[in-house]
């Protein structure tokens, strides 16, 4: 008796000492799933925040090259009013030589009219000191009647000369006088003209300063933002490194965490011989009403899990996860629940069930989609069971045999009474 107890309480111990172990590795992928949850979001705050700072480094070239398309357009307005900026100035100096000629011109008409005024003055004053009292005594000189009327014709058309000499000269100056006044006028309007040109360039230069010195702080924010991209990215890296060696930690707990349970039910089985039926156990249950979605779903695990088992051996699979949506005594009630459970389906611990379903279905066949809606609709031919293996991988359990597959009521595959 006292053998046979010890013996009862090391196989407690042992069984406890699995169970705690199964606790442990489940507890370490739960901590490990919330770890790459937690590295996803950040993951995904990090990519938010690159294509954020791309956005702005895109706007930021758009604004410098608009500011250098600006720029290049100030600098040819600059050569623009440079080019008008000398040819004011060639026409300023054309006009200054213009006047300068003018005012010597006027200088000379002035010393002219002087000149001719002198002479005309001492004319009259010689005529008027030498004058003679009437034609008579101009007679009685000359002695001839038409030397006398030459003599007094001659001094009348000096003094009309001398009138119109000096018409002529003041009306020279007159003309003169004005022209240079007309061409002051220009001059200034030019004068102005020229200052009004060079405030412009002025401006323009002033503009073209600015908006250098703004391009130049655009060309620091680029460069600031790139360099800040840059970071991002060895951040982004880093983080998706870690993913993956967390997604690999997490596939190992799950593969440890299956063979912990396997090797639970191997003791639990000891050296006894599982009983073992072949056929099936047609039953028909109630309809889900299934999406497409689920459907699909549905398909590619069978298409993973028994794509080569012929028609009862598909149907058998998708029975198992219908069974176990009807069974109390699993907390999932939808298909993606009970297939995403974890470390229940090797291809969904694996990832294939993903990449079927994401990039592959188009090699799922028609016969998995026939055998998941024949699951979804009630039938089964597994009766309720809710659990399978690949039968020659565990030669030593009970259950119902459908192809390579060994179905259970129960996870130890107890023998079925």
């Amino acid at each position: 008796m006292l053998g046979f107890t010890l013996v009862i309480s090391l196989g407690f111990v042992s069984y406890a000492t699995r169970a705690d172990e199964i606790d442990r590795t489940q507890d370490e992928i739960d901590k490990t799933q919330d770890e790459i949850d937690r590295t996803q979001d950040e993951i995904d705050k990090t990519q938010q925040e690159i294509d954020a700072t791309k956005n702005k480094q895109q706007k930021l070239e758009q604004a410098k090259a608009g500011m250098e398309a600006y720029l290049k357009d100030l600098n040819n307005q600059y050569a623009s009013i440079g080019e008008q900026i000398e040819d004011l100035n060639l026409q300023i100096k054309e006009k200054e030589q213009e006047i300068e000629k003018t005012q010597a011109e006027l200088e000379e008409a002035k010393r002219v009219e002087q000149q001719q005024y002198k002479d005309m003055k001492t004319r009259i004053q010689y005529m008027y000191e030498n004058s003679q009292d009437n034609f008579l005594t101009i007679l009685l000189e000359e002695g001839s009647f038409a030397a006398a009327l030459n003599k007094a014709n001659y001094a009348v058309s000096i003094a009309a000369y001398d009138r119109q000499m000096m018409e002529n000269y003041v009306a020279q100056k007159e003309a003169i006088e004005d022209k240079e006044a007309e061409l002051q006028g220009q001059k200034e309007a030019l004068d102005e003209l020229h200052a009004s040109v060079v405030k412009k360039q002025e401006e323009v230069s002033a503009l073209a300063k600015s908006t250098s010195g703004k391009i130049g702080q655009h060309v620091n924010a680029i460069a600031a933002a790139q360099a800040d991209l840059e970071g991002k990215n060895d951040t982004l890296e880093g983080q998706k490194e870690l993913l993956a060696d967390l997604i690999a930690e997490k596939k190992k707990l799950e593969a440890a965490l299956e063979a912990a349970k396997l090797a639970e039910i191997n003791a639990s089985l000891g050296d006894v011989t599982g009983v073992q039926t072949s056929g099936t156990d047609n039953v028909q249950y109630g309809a889900y009403g299934a999406s497409e979605d689920e459907v699909t779903a549905l398909a590619v695990l069978i298409h993973c899990e028994a794509a080569n088992q012929g028609d009862a051996g598909r149907l058998a699979v998708g029975a198992v996860v219908m069974n176990r949506i009807r069974d109390p005594r699993f907390p999932q009630g939808d298909i993606m629940s009970v297939i995403r459970a974890p470390g229940q389906f090797s291809p969904v611990t694996s990832g294939r069930f993903d990449l079927v379903l994401s990039q592959d279905l188009g090699s799922v066949s028609s016969a998995c989609y026939d055998a998941a809606r024949r699951a979804i609709a009630g039938e089964s031919n597994v009766g309720n069971r809710v659990f399978f293996r690949t039968h020659r991988n565990n030669p030593a359990l009970s259950g119902l045999i459908i192809g390579d597959h060994i179905f259970s009521y129960t996870w130890n595959y107890a023998p079925e009474e």
